[in-house]
């Protein structure tokens, strides 16, 4: 090459004598370090890099001041690829202090991910930051959310297209092989504060079953068209005392409940 030639570009066509041009995408993460696990780090970065044949170019990271958040996301980042520039944006430890951070460091570079058409990557469940997304693919942006699986019940749904992370796993456990792409729209859950464990409830049928039914059906808002949330009754029977596998067998084996829909959208009849 000769010397006045200008360096490639990250988002230039690649190609050689015996191969044609292909377009590599680069990616933009901006890291809500208090909301998602730097245990998200390996699995996001290869999943780019396999599935997507997409390169990480920059990380930004945003947290409250008082933690290691920061500095776990950023040892996890540089330990598959010692090359990817890094923002780190330590917060002011209060309220949404971190997710404002963030959500003003994409919107200063907002400009630029739209003329050098880069891959915006929000890796967060928060509700005011998946908001962000939204608007920045409005306004043209290309941008996904990215966040580890959980079944914590959420309120929020999206039409950004959803990386959905493998769940996060105990110390020195291997990581899940598989990565899913959830099209919308999916169920984005929003943290939430650890409730006290319940105990589990004993199978009820019956009279027993119909009189929990009822309980229920006083803890939940019906839906138009009838029937009830799923995520509702779930939630509403775990205030009734039944633990996860209580509220699944309860569900399953208790005769006249009927199910309507499915994913976000699945509703009981009773």
């Amino acid at each position: 090459m000769p010397l006045d030639t200008p360096p490639r570009s990250l988002t230039d066509a690649l190609s050689t004598p015996e191969t044609p041009a292909v377009s590599v995408v680069s990616v933009a993460l901006y890291v809500d370090a208090d909301n998602q696990s730097a245990q998200c780090a390996a699995p996001l970065l290869n999943l780019f890099r396999t599935e997507f044949k997409a390169r990480v170019v920059s990380a930004t990271i945003a947290g409250n001041n008082l933690g290691q958040k920061i500095d776990d996301w950023r040892s996890a980042l540089l330990a598959e690829d010692p090359d990817l520039a890094i923002q780190a944006l330590p917060a002011p430890h209060r309220k949404n202090g971190a997710d404002i951070v963030l959500l003003m460091a994409l919107g200063a570079a907002l400009d630029a991910h739209l003329s050098e058409q880069t891959l915006v990557v929000v890796v967060s469940r928060d509700d005011l930051l998946i908001g962000a997304a939204e608007q920045a693919k409005a306004r043209g942006c290309k941008t996904l959310v990215a966040y580890a699986d959980s079944d914590i019940p959420t309120a929020r749904n999206t039409q950004l297209t959803t990386l959905l992370l493998p769940a996060l796993k105990p110390a020195n456990a291997p990581w899940p092989k598989s990565v899913s792409v959830v099209q919308p729209p999916p169920v984005v859950i929003q943290a939430s504060k650890p409730e006290p464990p319940v105990q589990p409830m004993p199978l009820t049928v019956g009279k027993d079953a119909k009189a929990v039914l009822a309980k229920v059906r006083g803890l939940c808002k019906q839906q138009p068209g009838g029937g009830y949330p799923a995520s509702a009754v779930g939630q509403a029977l775990q205030k009734l005392g039944y633990d996860k596998a209580a509220r699944a067998s309860f569900l399953k084996s208790t005769p006249g409940l009927k199910k309507m829909g499915s994913g976000a959208n699945l509703r009981y009849l009773f």
